[in-house]
């Protein structure tokens, strides 16, 4: 049998397909279960996963024409539809990079609390996706006509490929610097937020998983100096392409991860909420005439999950105080006429 790393681009590009779909759909069903809405962050993150789901598909087709085997394996006659089909599926994957990283942000920004916070965020999505977006255009325009980058026997002309291949891996450091960026903004964000010190280190490790993503976005790009290097190009380009969608799947998964905080606290605590709470108190005679008692308590007995349930709503309708801030109280006020004899 031939030797061949086909069945494992494959197999590893559905499987990660698969596991950022489940992950994703866990976060809408947070968030349809505890704000009954879903937000532009979520519409972004949903066009990733689509960008990546054809950039599977693409690179299965081109799979079955014998990328992935070695190239003294390879049929011909199918050559030209593989590196087609390879060139359509790196397109659409330059595209959901910064979807997915998109998505991150937006969520970012509407619990940051500053003015500056705002902007470096607006900063970081704008540059970010002009840096990708002109990393594909250039994929596809490097040769004219644009079909000549599969069917190198075409007329036509092409850029040096020395071009197109530095600024891949300048895009590819560019997107690795700023998940690290965004996955300490979480820690920046909310730990001067009014939060249980508990909560407050729980939802800034779940918020600061982008750091997974620049770490296989860190692998993937240095993959990319050797590529003109490679004695067998249909055959060890298999890596890369793993590592380009496992960059998106991380990054929607940690995109995901922070929303199921408050599933897992509903879930683990359900038999303590369950229980019967004290909400009646004794109120002592007071001498005089009319009297005002104000108190700030928390019920006994409740997980305090309100912080993080704040996180997922939107700020405008006050789950943040309309400045960032996170407060749980719980206030009541008696008030009473001394009758007289």
């Amino acid at each position: 049998m031939a030797d061949s790393n086909g069945p494992k681009l494959v197999i590893s590009l559905w499987v990660m397909t698969s596991v950022s779909f489940l992950f994703m759909n866990l976060r809408f069903f947070c968030k349809g279960v505890y704000t009954r809405q879903l937000r532009v962050d979520d519409a972004v993150l949903l066009l990733s996963w689509f960008l990546t789901l054809i950039y599977t598909a693409l690179i299965t087709v081109s799979a079955k024409y014998g990328m992935g085997k070695r190239h003294d394996d390879l049929d011909m006659s199918t050559f030209v539809l593989m590196y087609k089909f390879l060139f359509l599926g790196e397109f659409f994957t330059l595209l959901a990079i910064p979807a997915s990283k998109t998505s991150f942000a937006i969520t970012l920004l509407r619990i940051a609390t500053k003015k500056w916070q705002k902007a470096f965020i607006w900063f970081v999505i704008v540059t970010l996706n002009i840096v990708y977006w002109v990393c594909a255009i250039l994929l596809l325009v490097q040769c004219q006509p644009i079909a000549k980058n599969w069917d190198k026997d075409m007329p036509g002309s092409c850029w040096n490929s020395s071009y197109q291949d530095n600024y891949s891996i300048f895009a590819g450091a560019y997107s690795a610097l700023l998940d690290f960026v965004l996955a300490t903004f979480p820690c920046v964000i909310i730990w001067n937020l009014q939060m249980n010190k508990k909560e407050k280190i729980g939802v800034t490790v779940a918020m600061s998983l982008g750091c997974l993503a620049g770490i296989t976005a860190s692998v993937k790009t240095s993959y990319l100096p050797g590529v003109g290097n490679f004695k067998d190009l249909t055959y060890d380009l298999a890596d890369l392409l793993i590592w380009s969608m496992a960059e998106v799947a991380v990054t929607i998964m940690a995109a995901s991860i922070p929303f199921f905080r408050v599933l897992l606290r509903y879930v683990t605590s359900s038999y303590v909420r369950s229980k019967p709470q004290p909400h009646s108190y004794r109120l002592e005679s007071y001498g005089g005439g009319r009297r005002s008692v104000k108190e700030i308590v928390t019920l006994g007995g409740q997980d305090d999950d309100l912080s993080e349930r704040s996180i997922l709503r939107d700020p405008q309708n006050g789950a943040l105080g309309g400045h960032g801030a996170i407060v749980k109280s719980s206030e009541i006020r008696v008030e009473f006429n001394q009758r007289r004899a």
